[in-house]
C-alpha cells in the first residue's frame, strides 16, 4: 500500500466515525427535545397544583381569621411564610392536613371555646 492509499483509508474512516457520531447525535437532541416537552409540561403542572395549594391555604387562612375576630384575648398574628424545607411529593398530604385542622378549628368554634386542642384556650 502507497503512504496515498493508507491516508485515504485513515481519512475515509475518520470521515465514517464522524458521521457516525453526527447521526447518534441527531437522534440524543430529538430525545432530548422530546424530553424538554415532557419536563416543560410536568413544570406547568407543578407550577398550577402550588398556586392550587397557595390559594386553598390562603382562603382556609383567611376563614380561620373570621372565625377567630370574636375572641378579643387571641392575638391574631399574619399567616406565616411558607416552609420551604417541606418535600413538594407531600403535597397532597399537607393539603388533606391543612383541610383537617381547619375542619377542627371550625367545629371547636362551633362548640364555643373548645380551642384548648389547639393550645388556644383561655388563660
Amino acid at each position: 500500500m502507497s503512504a496515498a492509499r493508507d491516508y485515504k483509508a485513515i481519512v475515509a474512516g475518520i470521515t465514517a466515525a464522524a458521521d457516525e457520531l453526527r447521526e447518534r447525535d441527531r437522534e440524543r437532541a430529538v430525545e432530548l427535545s422530546r424530553d424538554l416537552v415532557g419536563l416543560d409540561d410536568a413544570m406547568v403542572r407543578a407550577g398550577e397544583r402550588a398556586a392550587m395549594t397557595r390559594l386553598g391555604v390562603n382562603l382556609h387562612w383567611e376563614a380561620a381569621l373570621e372565625m377567630l375576630w370574636a375572641e378579643s384575648w387571641m392575638t391574631l398574628r399574619p399567616m406565616p411564610a411558607p416552609d420551604e424545607r417541606v418535600d413538594p411529593a407531600n403535597i397532597d398530604a399537607l393539603d388533606a392536613a391543612v383541610e383537617q385542622r381547619f375542619a377542627e378549628l371550625r367545629d371547636a368554634t362551633r362548640r364555643g371555646f373548645g380551642l384548648r386542642g389547639f393550645g388556644l384556650g383561655r388563660r
